[in-house]
């Protein structure tokens, strides 16, 4: 006969929260700032929650942080629970006459440095609008904000637009334009553009983006990639280095322009633009607060959307 589990406590809330957390930041000592708990305290946590669920979550070790089976169906549960208990809080708030709870935002990285990203003014907007709602910015590369939508992790997302699940509608925000990049390490930093011919360029070194596949590399180059990154961050260590090329935002790869550690390599035949979209569930599924937060974000791009 299986046993059933007796109902949920606030301590046990508790440690499925810090179980979250955990698996969210790939182990114990990543989650630490999040939590707010030294790793000793997070593992007797996470100790006490399996012996509650009498299950083993995951496997912790010189081996590195990994969740079993039975931990990667809990979290998925997790995640519904709470996703289910937020709902609860925000329609109490809703029917007591004001907005509360938390609202998750994602966003790929390297949107700071675009001034036609206006997302800090849009949190600026949606904090006039729902004061009582604090909202959460999770930076991640376009493959888990995808997956973070879809798990229910997050609610709303600014992604570069590619297919996603068929679920996720996409909305055009703004264009970025990205060029390849070489630093003043490189062969042809010095070159003169006239002998940098696209012969020349597509038997280069280059690094390519580990979380998509870009179709201006394969356009442009008749070989594999020698390197790969997860980041536009990692993809500017890379091209620092002298020995690759890839192509950055050419706003993100400004701040080295200037300093003369980077060049763009014939931009006038190798650059390309690329729409930034807020991705979510079709409007009509929203939560309320997901929905105002979309609305302020398309009134602080409309007229960039009129002016590209």
């Amino acid at each position: 006969m299986v046993s059933s589990v007796s109902p949920l406590s606030d301590v046990d809330l508790r440690q499925l929260r810090i179980f979250r957390a955990v698996v969210d930041h790939n182990g114990f000592t990543a989650a630490q700032d999040e939590l707010g708990l030294s790793r000793s305290t997070i593992s007797a946590q996470m100790a006490a929650l399996e012996t509650r669920l009498g299950l083993k979550l995951c496997h912790r070790g010189r081996s590195g942080f990994s969740l079993t089976e039975q931990g990667q169906k809990i979290y998925a549960e997790a995640i519904k629970c709470f996703a289910a208990l937020e709902n609860f809080r925000k329609e109490v708030g809703v029917m007591r006459g004001g907005l509360v709870g938390e609202l998750r935002i994602g966003a790929v990285d390297a949107l700071v440095e675009n001034p036609k990203c206006r997302l800090s003014e849009t949190l600026a907007l949606f904090n006039d609008r729902v004061p009582d709602v604090n909202p959460t910015v999770m930076v991640l590369s376009p493959n888990q904000l995808g997956s973070a939508l879809i798990n229910k992790q997050i609610e709303i997302a600014i992604v570069a637009n590619q297919p996603l699940n068929a679920a996720l509608q996409l909305e055009t925000l703004f264009h970025e334009e990205q060029n390849l990049f070489c630093s003043s390490g490189h062969e042809l930093f010095h070159a003169e553009p006239k002998s940098v011919t696209l012969e020349r360029i597509s038997t280069l070194p280059y690094a390519r983006r580990g979380y998509t596949i870009a179709t201006a590399y394969n356009s442009v180059f008749a070989h594999p990639p020698t390197a790969t990154a997860y980041s536009m961050e990692g993809l500017a260590h890379l091209v620092l280095s002298g020995r690759f090329v890839s192509f950055l935002p050419c706003q993100y790869a400004e701040r080295w322009v200037e300093r003369g550690e980077m060049r763009a390599l014939r931009p006038d035949l190798v650059s390309f633009q690329i729409g930034m979209c807020v991705a979510h569930y079709p409007v009509s599924t929203l939560s309320q607060v997901a929905e105002i937060f979309r609305t302020c974000l398309m009134e602080m791009h409309a007229p960039r959307r009129k002016n590209r």
